[in-house]
């Protein structure tokens, strides 16, 4: 009985100890004894799967960290991070963001959400009506003088678009620019209202299914390796508490890494849970790029601002060291890499 005592005492004192270590080794302290709240703006998307899968494998929950899932418009997002309303915004890159940046609001890009590799699948791009493609009326960006096409002003978008446009040397004022919610797209494409949208997966396989669109031009073609993407952290886990901005970061590398198994049974039942698309429009959708390390691709970004600067939307360039903290993302990864 003693003996048998004695020799549990030592292994539970061994395990302490070796988790101490652990702990010690990559500077992260135990989980508290409540887990940390955090408010996170996510939408029901494909791109938003990494923490989709953070939440359901327990990722976030071996943190000690729990999340909660706010919805609100994407515009109104990074005003609720730079005021401390929410925590964590997964976000497309966006002009307000720059802006909110320059002026002093104190939020980051921490990591990725995604970017267009150039070897990746096509995510995202300008689809056609299928009509005008089989008849030959579009061959080249030159044709598109005068068609209707679908984009969002002072985005990503524009930024893609205006560069498939300069290989003929048409300017956005040839188009006729139609303004409408994206799952319109379908039924204006059916009518012959809509000629051409700039969108993303989901809808770049509806639109082909249904058989009134053509993915014409890629992102990898025009824009490749671009950060359309990335999450950020506002003021509270930047600060206050960046120890739970670290533990959010691990559970989100976990759940990118999972992502990047691909289409697995697993993947797709939480998908297919979150986003309330069907398994098999998944499985035949593209998957963006998202990188294991979860580093954000700045390069791109400048050359983004250049263009925004130029086309007057930003208020001036924003320095890395003002949109950008990377050390969550180091932490996270030296943690990865000395426990699993």
């Amino acid at each position: 009985m003693t003996n048998r005592f004695t020799k549990n005492i030592l292994i539970f004192s061994l395990s302490v100890f070796l988790v101490f270590q652990v702990n010690s080794a990559t500077g992260q302290s135990q989980p508290p004894s409540s887990p940390v709240v955090l408010k996170a703006v996510t939408f029901p998307f494909l791109s938003f799967a990494p923490i989709f899968i953070a939440q359901e494998e327990g990722y976030f929950t071996e943190q000690g960290v729990q999340i909660e899932f706010i919805k609100m418009k994407e515009e109104f997002a990074f005003q609720a991070l730079a005021k401390g309303e929410v925590d964590v915004w997964s976000g497309l890159v966006s002009i307000g963001a720059l802006n909110a940046m320059h002026r002093g609001a104190n939020i980051r890009f921490v990591a990725e959400r995604g970017s267009f590799a150039a070897d990746g699948c096509p995510y995202f791009g300008l689809v056609a009506r299928k009509a005008l493609v089989e008849s030959e009326a579009l061959t080249s960006p030159g044709q598109l003088k005068g068609r209707n096409v679908a984009w969002y002003r002072a985005s990503f978008e524009e930024y893609f678009l205006e560069k498939v446009l300069k290989q003929d040397g048409v300017v956005l004022g040839d188009l006729k620019k139609i303004t409408i919610p994206v799952p319109a797209d379908l039924g204006a494409m059916a009518k012959g209202t809509l000629d051409l949208t700039v969108t993303s997966e989901p809808w770049v396989r509806r639109l082909e299914q249904v058989g009134h669109g053509v993915l014409w031009v890629t992102a990898q073609e025009v824009i490749p390796g671009f950060q359309f993407g990335t999450t950020m952290y506002g003021p509270y886990l930047i600060e206050k508490n960046p120890d739970a901005g670290n533990r959010f970061m691990v559970a989100y590398l976990k759940g990118i890494r999972q992502y990047n198994q691909g289409k697995t049974a697993r993947n797709l039942q939480i998908l297919a849970k979150h986003t309330r698309l069907k398994e098999d429009l998944l499985k035949q959708a593209c998957w963006s790029q998202v990188n294991n390390d979860g580093r954000v691709n700045v390069q791109s970004i400048d050359a983004f601002q250049n263009w925004a600067k130029g086309k007057g939307y930003l208020d001036d360039l924003v320095l890395q060291e003002k949109f950008m903290d990377s050390r969550f993302v180091d932490y996270a990864n030296k943690f990865l890499a000395e426990t699993q």
